[in-house]
């Protein structure tokens, strides 16, 4: 039996990257999912690759800073399987990579409205169904961003959204750790399919800088979002992990470490 078998859960941004993998992992480990994308073609393809794992699974094509549309996705989801268990806030929609004085307000409210402002919608949303679960409760796993902690550079629309993610959550967790439901955020490094697809779009200056930074660890790699990043996801949604809420967790291969 796997370690999140019987559970019910909610991943945003699944139709490629870390979300894709998220949901190939948590479904390799038994739990019921909903997932969620704007390219429903690509999205479609992680439901059926889930499914063959032998879990169900609900797909639903939306812009995530839709309110509308999420809590359309949260409503189905509860017709589908009744509750919700854990809530994976991983869709972010980043801007292109530039110095601060060449970002705009629009930016700044594209990155916002697609991280904190989702966030903050879906777990409003899903709160009727995660509070007061008996035992280890439920789990909301917000995902934030070295690039923010560290300032990194061209990249301040995403800093700024991602710290915000974080403050968030810690306000969450204090509040909601009296139903039972544990809120912590976490800081993947994980090389995905979108990443190194874009490095060609950028220029040489900000694609060397992004690069550099993946494998900026002790062990000099970049990290596989299946094989690093998507074990943690796992330990998080899982029981093991009732003990833990309002921290920021460090997927990143020691990245912080190495500055």
């Amino acid at each position: 039996m796997g370690k999140l078998a019987g559970k019910v859960i909610i991943i945003t941004g699944c139709a490629s990257g870390l979300g894709k993998q998220q949901a190939i992992r948590c479904a390799e480990e038994g739990a019921n999912l909903a997932i969620c994308s704007r390219t429903e073609s690509k999205l479609m393809e992680t439901k059926e690759i889930c499914e063959e794992k032998g879990v169900k699974v609900l797909a639903m094509a939306l812009d995530i800073r839709e309110y509308a549309s999420l809590k359309a996705f949260v409503d189905k989801t509860v017709d589908m399987f009744g509750t919700v268990d854990v809530l994976i806030n991983n869709a972010h929609t980043i801007t292109r990579p530039a110095p601060f004085m060449d970002k705009t307000i629009e930016d700044l409210d594209i990155e916002m409205q697609s991280s904190v402002y989702a966030y903050w919608n879906l777990m409003q949303l899903c709160f009727p169904y995660l509070k007061n679960k008996p035992g280890a409760g439920s789990s909301i796993i917000n995902f934030a961003s070295e690039a923010a902690v560290m300032g990194d550079e061209f990249y301040a629309p995403y800093a700024a959204s991602k710290e915000a993610v974080r403050g968030l959550s810690r306000v969450v967790a204090r509040e909601w750790g009296q139903y039972n439901v544990r809120v912590n955020t976490l800081c993947p490094n994980g090389l995905t399919d979108n990443c190194s697809g874009g490095f060609a779009s950028l220029g040489k200056e900000v694609a060397k800088h992004i690069e550099e930074a993946f494998v900026n660890n002790p062990f000099h790699r970049a990290g596989d979002p299946y094989k690093d990043v998507s074990p943690v996801v796992v330990f998080l949604a899982s029981d093991d992990s009732h003990w833990i809420t309002g921290q920021n967790i460090h997927a990143d291969g020691g990245a912080l470490i190495t500055g």
